[in-house]
């Protein structure tokens, strides 16, 4: 652990710990004026003493993306513009970026945040770290890379792209932390394995940090094949911080540890906005605790994940939460079910055939709304088998309990990600096809 006291810390000293940041957070919101402190006020909360306990956080307003595009640039910050040292932007998730500012103490908090989810990969001084994450207004690449000099290992600011000279790097470096989008992994492990460096034979990478996407078990199968590390999935957003908010750990890797001293979650139901219970998936809503320029209230982050609270072999006592199975906003309605584009990736993806790069293209241009799962196969996989198009669709129907047409497409038709986040689904409105072929 980088920071053991607070990783590690007792339930009841966490508990009290929170409540006096969340009255903090109230306080310096109320000070501040403007539409959060309106809506505190609606809900009884005229001084930071009327938060007496956790148990208050439902009663609290929340904050939603709407907001931020409403008081853009600038209108929720709750320091002066001189007291900002650097702004980034959102991907542009929920349709177009945010704009979110940042304090020298931001800058050194998101280091520490992100230097906790390098260690608990197993990275320390004297580890180099290769960082292939976008680097500018996406927070990918600024947070890894600060996070790895606060650690004191040596970071490789790689950026995305140009993965020839990213194989070239990591054949001369030999890094042992791999930092990217789980898309950019397959695509870079393909890239290495094609110049010979595989697992035991010139590639020495030990574990990876892998965000910025859903991603499925499945998906974490082939990569760690593929690169013969220890894939980990890390989380965060730049309207909370950035990544960092969580990040599994290496001796156990099946959920990500949120730094909850810094920021509270919650899971809610999407459509009513109340709790969930533990274990039960919920859009999950974070308060940034101790973010001085832009410190929001319950957050709603569109992300759908669940909670659960046990212990973990590390020693960490933070509150573990599930990999993203989804967002609220990409869920797609196909004859009235309910899909997540990672629950088809879960079900194609158990099957070796079939490629890690795959579209899902949801066919609106006539009544009854088609999912057409556009698939590749494995480069040494050969001609398809009579049937698979067949049997994964009958897998998806009875796994998911709709139907999804699936095709098989030839080699380099679905497109390759190499710089951002992969495109999973996009909409056939009208017009060509997506996809050369596809009918």
């Amino acid at each position: 652990m980088y920071e053991p006291d607070a990783e590690a810390m007792p339930a009841d000293e966490l508990t009290a710990l929170q409540l006096e940041r969340l009255r903090s957070l109230t306080g310096r919101l109320l000070a501040a004026g403007g539409q959060t402190a309106t809506r505190l006020a609606d809900a009884g909360v005229r001084d930071s003493r009327d938060v007496t306990a956790l148990t208050d956080l439902p009663r609290l307003p929340m904050t939603t993306k709407d907001d931020l595009w409403g008081a853009y640039p600038f209108g929720m910050n709750v320091v002066p513009l001189s007291e900002c040292v650097a702004v980034h932007g959102s991907s542009g998730t929920g349709g177009r970026p945010t704009l979110v500012s940042y304090t020298r103490a931001d800058l050194a908090l998101w280091a520490r945040m992100c230097a906790r989810a390098l260690a608990a990969a197993g990275a320390a001084p004297g580890s180099i770290v290769h960082n292939a994450y976008g680097y500018g207004l996406f927070t990918g690449g600024l947070g890894f890379h600060q996070g790895a000099v606060e650690l004191g290992a040596t970071v490789v600011p790689a950026s995305g792209g140009m993965t020839q000279r990213q194989v070239t790097l990591i054949r001369e470096l030999r890094p042992d932390v791999l930092a990217c989008t789980p898309s950019y992994a397959i695509r870079l492990g393909e890239a290495l394995a094609d110049a010979g460096l595989r697992p035991g034979n010139g590639l020495g990478l030990r574990a990876g940090l892998f965000g910025a996407e859903p991603w499925s078990g499945e998906f974490r199968a082939r990569v760690e094949s593929l690169l013969g590390l220890r894939a980990l999935d890390v989380y965060g957003l730049s309207e909370v911080i950035g990544p960092g908010v969580a990040c599994e750990c290496l001796a156990a890797a099946d959920g990500l540890h949120v730094n909850e001293d810094h920021f509270l979650t919650e899971a809610v139901d999407p459509a009513t906005g109340t709790p969930v219970p533990d274990g039960t998936p919920g859009e999950l809503v974070f308060s940034s605790l101790t973010r001085q320029a832009l410190p929001l209230l319950r957050y709603r982050t569109g992300d759908i994940a669940s909670l659960r609270r046990e212990d973990c072999p590390c020693g960490r006592t933070l509150v573990k939460m599930s990999k993203i199975t989804g967002r609220r906003d990409d869920m797609l309605v196909v004859r009235g079910v309910n899909v997540y584009p990672s629950e088809v990736e879960r079900v194609v993806l158990a099957e070796p055939a079939v490629s890690p790069d795959y579209l899902l293209v949801m066919d609106v241009r006539a009544e009854g709304r088609r999912l057409v799962a556009c698939l590749e196969l494995q480069p040494e996989g050969g001609a398809a088998r009579a049937g698979l198009a067949a049997d994964l669709a009958a897998r998806l129907r009875t796994e998911l309990g709709v139907g999804v047409d699936v095709r098989i497409m030839p080699p380099g038709t679905v497109p390759r990600s190499e710089v951002g986040k992969a495109v999973r689904v996009v909409q056939w409105t009208g017009g060509d096809p997506p996809l050369p072929g596809l009918e």
